[in-house]
Formats: structure tokens, C-alpha cells, sequence
């Protein structure tokens, strides 16, 4: 870059200069301007303007929307939006690999400190550890003594929290070993960048974070045990209401592996099982999203839901691999922190090259000290993320807050660390003022690959809630940053062939779903095809109403007062006194807290959807934003109806075509696709029984069946038999042809049972599946039966759809009990030495 360049104003400079008093570095500025490696960023500001900033800001949040990308989950129940920066932030390649260079080292370190503390524990032997500092950390487990993994590498997968410090080089802030979170998320970033700055994007020569889960796919099956030929892969996760289901999610899509609850799991015969239709298929290695703590209620917390009893059992005999192992979180401590430095020399005879902030652990008496006669100015941190103790800033606190905090690290010295604070770097932010610098922290992940680790390009990064946080913390709100780094710094990931060739060994082998994941699918199927019935027929009861409503006493009215009461008893939703039809169909379609209507089925789809976002088709989330959307406007009193239903046929209709356009015809598609058959089977009967009129021939009853066969997407075929004569003139007589009988038609009840059969015989039920095929003869009476008959045929015909229902359920839902466990034992001895 030329000096005149360097030295010209630009937004990102401006902002920089906005803001004197900061004592920290930025990231894309210095002392003479725009840094060489954020030159093309700042070229890209410039011309966009604010206007095009702002644009690209609410872009990413619409984009975020469309992709259902969510973190933690507010007290309703309700996720929280990603949240994401539009502007990427480039680093410098030599920096970049100084960088990956110190966290290969420090990975490789802690992995060697991982295998000594649960092996032969020199470190507390010659006192290079505290002992203190590390067993009585709550990540230290007993349990996990002596377990460890067929290959090298105890620690498989490693996060690391880094930040610049004022004279720029990288500190680590934390080590986040237990369960590494967020790789994920890092890449929903930069797929939501990549379309925002889509220009900037395609001409940048960036490495790619792809060839990362393809290292994370191998290391996971390289971790198997000794033996295994065809391993089997599962990311044991807590469940959807866990903060990060959206990266728990979105991570086994990438990685090809199945989201497995503790339900799906079973540990037999000294082996953890998938539970998969009514088989069972081994498990080797378990990728662990659960916190350990709740990991196995026969080793630790017995009340746990979430936990498998006997995995930690199943390790310790070396017939499952635990990815990372349940004593991982012992490393997740600052004390580690404050005796790295002589534990890099015990363990690998040299210094570290990334250093961590001056760090005092209070269990030393001396170290205490300082740490009390300081605390105004340290960052006082428990040496363990459990138990709801928060990191607390001495310089936030007010007198009488560090008196209590002295008074708790006097109680419980060997709890509490002090840390010196880091003047973080700032990035320029995307706010309605203009360009923001917000403070700086990168999150890094590795994985064991070979002899080292490989790290995925750049990580994710974090910016601060507000121009004057001076931390970057998850609680107080912070925005995604795209961090890029140069193709030319991607050195060793994993060749894509060999990785290719593992995948396609693993590939072959199909499998059953197991019951909470077919449960799921079937529930799914039924709400999509709920919303979708019920969007029709509130659309044609509307349409009926607007046209007749304002002419009491004729056919056309007594035709819309009798759908409206077939709406009130098919939804089970009360028209409420002297309310008119259009609010009272208005809230059937749009309250979300009313059973039944629209908008309560399709939050049921969205919510069901999310259990098993790994089976889900990456299209669908747009197309439930977009429904969501429609379906959340507030209606004024102008409003009409018909449009709205309209919008929302539109999306489920889209949804229906996505999954059926994408989903292999496996398990998997058999149970959501049997929902929506049994689904549909049950609402046309429904709507036959409640809505038909018997009188033949009455003008009443031959405006209700039209309606009938438009709410049942058969009215133009009616029409044109009709008119060629080859079906009956009337719709009354055509109704129970074309909805009941006539298998040709994709929305009459034979053709639902002739599909349901053959998704059962796809699961391998054929015993159900004759019984589906079996209802076709009742299906048969109910179409043949005099108008008279008709109601009674039809209920006994709905009566069998529950019925089958239920069996459905009672073969291939059944859930393991829930499970609570007495005092637990180890079988292992255990000693410090």
C-alpha cells in the first residue's frame, strides 16, 4: 500500500478516530491509516455508503430469519436471533499463522496435561500443579480416571478464547475443552457474509471452512475403537431447549453424523446402541454436547434427563470412544492458566508461545493476597463455569460488592482467580449512527488430525453489545464477526479424498430412526398437513361469507353459517358471542395460542422441526420465517383475509415441495410423510361429517358441497367430469366420489391409505400396513352408503383412522422410562499418587 493511500480517510478510519481515548490497537487501522491487508474491506465501505451499510445490516438480520439461526432461549421459550455484523474482518496472514502456530502448541499441551491428570499426574507428583487447583475443580472427574481414547490424542477437539492486547500481540482469555461450541455457528456466519457482501466475497482469495468438518469427520471416525471397521458416529446432544441447539444442529448436517438424545440411546451387553426402529446398531464414538455433569446418571448427577447411564462405563472398557472425554472440563480453568508457563516446560521442554493475561490463583496464599489488595482492578473469575458464579469486574463493583467478594475468595480461596484486564482490540460495527468499533474477541477451534491439530480459518469472531463494553461477553449480548484469512495460510487440512473415501465406507449402511426421531417426523407431517386443511378451509368459509353474509335467509347464507359451524367444531375453536365470521375466522387463522387454528399448527411445525434439524432440508427455514411472517401481523380492522391464506398455502405448499423434492425415501421420509397421510385421512372425514347437508338436491346443501370440494382441492375435477360426463353433475353427489373413494385423487381417503400403507411397509411394518389396506373396504362403505347412513359410516371410518393411529404409536414411539439412579460407586481406584 502507498503511503498517499495509506494516509487517505475512510469510514473504518473515521470511526477509529471517532473514538481517541481508547488505549487498544483496531484491527483494520493503524497510526497511518487502513491496514494493507483490509484495503479491499475499505475500498468495499467506501463505496457503499451508509445507505448501502445499513442495507447490508438489515439484510444479514433477514438473511439470519430465513436461515432459523437462533442462540439460547429466552424465558417464553422463545430463541433469540444470531446476531450478525455485515462487515467481515480480514487478517493479516503472517499473523493469522503466528497465531495457528502458539494454538497448535497450546492444544498440544493441554492434550498432554489431559492424559497426565488422568493417568500418572507427575504434575501433582512434583508439584508443578497445585493440587488443590485441579482436584477440587468440579471438571476434574474421578470416574474418568484411566479412560482413554484408541488413538493418540486424548483431546480430540479444542476452543480457544483470544483477544489482542493493547500493544497488539494475541492473549488467550480461556480454553473451552469440555464441549467446544460455536464451529457451527462460524459457519452460518460466513454463510450469511458470503451472501450480504456477495461481490466482495467471490473476488476474495479466502480459505475455505469447509475442509475443517471434513478433518472433524475423520478425526471422529479415526477416534473409534481398535477393530471397529465401519464405525458409527452420534453427537449426543441435550436436547432442543439446550442454548446452542442451533450449532448442535447445523454441526451433525455438516458432519454427516445423526443428533442422538440420551432416549435414542441404550447401553447393553457392555455396548452404547442406537435405538433404531426395533433393532439396535452399535455405537463407537459419541460426539458430547452434554456438560458431564449430566453425562451418565450412574457416574454423576443421578437425576439427570439428559444423560446415558453406563457410557462412562462402556469408555472405561474401551468399547466407546467419548468425543471429548467426560473429564475434559478440568482444563476450562484459569488456575491452569496461572502455572502454564512451568508445565509447558514439564510436559514439552519449552515456553509458550501464546501467553494468557498476568493470572493469580487465591488458593496460593501470596497470589490471594495480591489479588485482595487489587481488586478494584482485576477480573475476578471463578476457576469454574458451574454453579451460576459470574466472572465479575472489580472496577464495575462498588465498595460494598468487593467487601463481599473479599469476604467469598476468603472462604473459598482455591475457587477464585484474579486476571489482569485486557485494552482489547476494536473492529469497526454496522449501527444506525454509522461505523462503531466494538471490542474484539476470537473464538478458535482445532481438531486432531495426524501428528497436530488443524484449526478452522479464522474462527468466530465476537464484538462487544456497545461501543464502551470493555468485554465481550455472551450474557451482556454480542454480534458475530466473518473473520477471513488468506487461502495461502490453509496448510494442513485433511486431503478431501481420504476423507471422501471414509464417507462413502460409512455411507451404505441405512438405518431405522428411532422413536423420538420418528415420533417427531410424524408429528411434523400431521402439522404441516393441520395448517395447510385448515388454511383451505378458513379461506373458502371466508370466501362463502364475504360473498353471502349481507343477504340473510338465502341458500348462499344458510351455506356460510353451516361452514362456519363445521370450522367451530373441526377446530375445536369456539365462535364467541355476537363476534362476525370474519374476526372469528380471522382468529381461527391468526391467534398462535388457539389449538387447532393455522397459526398454533404451524409453530408446531417450526418448533417439531427444530428437534430434528439434522433430518431437515436447509430451504425449509426460509419458507417457516417467511409463514411466520405472514402469519404474526397484527390485522387492521381492513384487512382481508384472502390474501393472508393465500401467503400461507403459498409457504406450505413450498415446505411440502422441499421435503418431498428432498428427502431420500427412507425411515425417515416413511413417518413424515405417514403424519400428513393420517393427517389429511382424518380431516376430510372430519370435515364430511361435520359439514355435508342431506337434503339432495337443496340449493343449501349444493353450495356447502361446492365449498367441500374447494376446501378439498377436487373442485376442478368435479368440474370437468362433469362437463365430459363422466361424473355425477352435482357436487353434492361428486363430494364423497372425490374425497372418499376415488384413489386417483391425492386428497381423497383411499389415496391417504394406500400411501400410509406403503410408508409403513417401508418402515417394515407390514402387519400395519394390512391393516391400512384393510380400511379401504370401510372406505368403500362409507362412499356407497345412503345420505341417511352416511354420518354413522363416516364416524365408525373415523373412529378406525384414530385407532391406527394409536398402534402407530404404541409399535414405534415407545420412549425408554425416565430414569433416576441411587448412590453411585466407581469400579476404578483412584489415587493422587
Amino acid at each position: 500500500m502507498s503511503a498517499t493511500a495509506s494516509e487517505l480517510s475512510s469510514p473504518i478510519v473515521d470511526a477509529y478516530r471517532a473514538h481517541p481515548s481508547r488505549a487498544g490497537v483496531d484491527e483494520l487501522v493503524d497510526a497511518n491509516g487502513i491496514r494493507p491487508h483490509a484495503e479491499a474491506l475499505a475500498a468495499t465501505v467506501e463505496g457503499m455508503g451508509i445507505g448501502g451499510l445499513l442495507a447490508a445490516r438489515a439484510e444479514s438480520v433477514n438473511q439470519v430469519a430465513d436461515e432459523g439461526i437462533s442462540y439460547g432461549a429466552a424465558a417464553s421459550g422463545v430463541r433469540q436471533p444470531w446476531l450478525v455484523d455485515p462487515l467481515p474482518l480480514p487478517l493479516d496472514g503472517a499473523d493469522w499463522l503466528r497465531l495457528e502456530r502458539g494454538l497448535a502448541q497450546r492444544a498440544t499441551l493441554l492434550d498432554a496435561v489431559l492424559a497426565d491428570l488422568y493417568s500418572d499426574r507427575t504434575l501433582l507428583r512434583r508439584r508443578v500443579l497445585p493440587a488443590a487447583a485441579v482436584l477440587g475443580h468440579p471438571g476434574f472427574t474421578r470416574m474418568a480416571d484411566g479412560i482413554g481414547t484408541s488413538n493418540r490424542r486424548q483431546l480430540v477437539l479444542t476452543a480457544t478464547d483470544v483477544g489482542r492486547d493493547a500493544t497488539g500481540v494475541w492473549r488467550v482469555i480461556s480454553d473451552r475443552t469440555q464441549a467446544p461450541a460455536g464451529a457451527g455457528y462460524a459457519m452460518a456466519t460466513r454463510r450469511i457474509v458470503s451472501r450480504v457482501l456477495a461481490g466482495l466475497h467471490r473476488t476474495s482469495d479466502l480459505a475455505r471452512l469447509r475442509g475443517f468438518f471434513h478433518a472433524m469427520t475423520g478425526a471422529l471416525l479415526d477416534a473409534a475403537p481398535g477393530g471397529t471397521e465401519i464405525p458409527r458416529v452420534v453427537l449426543l446432544s441435550p436436547g432442543s431447549a439446550s442454548e446452542t441447539a442451533f450449532d448442535q444442529g447445523f454441526l451433525a448436517t455438516m458432519l454427516g453424523f445423526p443428533l442422538a438424545e440420551a432416549d435414542d440411546l441404550v447401553v447393553s451387553k457392555g455396548r452404547v446402541w442406537l435405538r433404531a426402529g426395533g433393532e439396535l446398531e452399535p455405537v463407537d464414538v459419541i460426539l458430547r454436547r452434554v456438560e458431564a455433569m449430566l453425562s451418565d446418571p450412574l457416574e454423576f448427577r443421578g437425576n439427570s434427563e439428559v444423560g446415558l447411564p453406563g457410557m462412562v462405563e462402556t469408555a472405561r472398557h474401551g468399547a466407546v470412544t467419548i468425543v471429548n472425554p467426560v473429564g475434559a472440563g478440568v482444563l476450562d480453568n484459569p488456575a491452569l492458566i496461572a502455572h502454564l508457563r512451568p508445565v509447558a516446560q514439564a510436559l514439552l521442554g519449552e515456553d509458550p508461545l501464546l501467553d494468557s493475561p498476568d493470572t493469580w490463583w487465591c488458593g496460593d496464599p501470596v497470589q490471594a493476597s495480591h489479588v485482595l489488595a487489587n481488586l478494584e482492578n482485576l477480573v475476578i473469575k471463578p476457576v469454574a463455569r458451574t454453579g451460576g458464579t459470574a466472572v465479575r469486574y472489580g472496577w464495575l463493583m462498588d465498595a460494598a460488592e468487593r467487601a463481599e467478594l473479599a469476604d467469598r475468595i476468603g472462604d473459598e480461596p482455591w475457587a477464585w482467580c484474579g486476571q489482569e484486564p485486557i485494552e482489547l482490540s476494536t473492529a469497526p460495527v454496522v449501527t444506525p449512527a454509522g461505523l462503531e468499533p466494538r471490542r474484539f474477541v476470537l473464538r478458535t477451534f482445532g481438531v486432531a488430525t495426524g501428528d497436530g491439530y488443524t484449526f478452522l480459518p479464522g474462527g468466530l469472531g465476537r464484538v462487544a453489545a456497545g461501543v464502551d463494553e470493555r468485554t465481550v461477553s455472551s450474557a451482556a449480548g454480542t454480534l458475530a464477526k466473518d473473520v477471513w484469512v488468506p487461502a495461502a495460510t490453509q496448510e494442513r487440512i485433511e486431503p478431501a479424498e481420504r476423507v471422501r473415501r471414509r464417507l462413502l465406507t460409512v455411507a451404505p449402511r441405512e438405518t431405522a430412526v428411532p422413536p423420538r426421531v420418528a415420533h417427531t417426523l410424524m408429528t411434523i407431517g400431521r402439522f404441516a398437513e393441520r395448517a395447510e386443511s385448515t388454511a383451505r378451509l378458513v379461506k373458502v368459509a371466508d370466501d362463502l361469507n364475504e360473498d353471502y353474509s349481507s343477504r340473510p335467509g338465502t341458500p348462499g347464507a344458510e351455506a356460510a353459517a353451516a361452514l362456519l359451524a363445521a370450522v367451530a367444531r373441526i377446530t375445536r375453536i369456539e365462535r364467541w358471542y355476537a363476534e362476525t365470521p370474519l374476526a372469528y375466522l380471522s382468529r381461527v387463522a391468526l391467534d398462535p395460542l388457539a389449538p387447532g387454528g393455522v397459526h398454533h399448527s404451524a409453530r408446531r411445525l417450526t418448533a417439531e422441526a427444530q428437534e430434528v434439524r439434522d433430518l431437515m432440508s436447509v430451504d425449509v427455514w426460509s419458507v417457516f420465517n417467511r409463514l411466520e411472517r405472514t402469519l404474526g401481523r397484527r390485522p387492521s380492522a381492513d384487512d382481508q383475509l384472502q390474501p393472508v391464506m393465500a401467503d400461507v398455502l403459498e409457504s406450505l405448499l413450498a415446505y411440502a415441495g422441499i421435503m418431498a423434492q428432498s428427502m431420500v425415501r427412507d425411515s425417515s421420509w416413511a413417518f413424515l410423510d405417514a403424519g400428513c397421510r393420517l393427517e389429511r385421512a382424518r380431516h376430510t372425514v372430519s370435515l364430511l361429517r361435520q359439514a355435508m347437508v342431506d337434503q339432495a338436491g337443496d340449493p343449501t346443501a349444493e353450495l356447502v358441497s361446492d365449498a367441500v370440494l374447494r376446501a378439498g382441492e377436487s373442485i376442478i375435477t368435479h368440474r370437468r367430469r362433469a362437463a365430459s360426463g363422466t361424473g355425477p353433475a352435482t357436487a353434492a353427489d361428486s363430494v364423497r366420489q372425490l374425497l372418499v373413494h376415488d384413489p386417483a385423487n391425492p386428497r381423497s381417503v383411499a389415496h391417504q391409505l394406500g400411501a400410509l400403507a406403503a410408508d409403513l411397509r417401508l418402515v417394515g411394518d407390514d402387519r400395519l400396513a394390512d391393516q391400512a389396506a384393510a380400511l379401504l373396504a370401510e372406505v368403500d362403505e362409507a362412499a356407497d352408503a345412503a345420505p341417511v347412513d352416511a354420518p354413522q359410516q363416516l364416524q365408525h371410518l373415523a373412529r378406525a383412522l384414530d385407532g391406527l393411529g394409536e398402534r402407530i404409536a404404541a409399535r414405534h414411539f415407545v420412549r425408554q422410562a425416565t430414569r433416576r439412579t441411587a448412590e453411585t460407586s466407581w469400579s476404578t481406584p483412584w489415587q493422587v499418587g
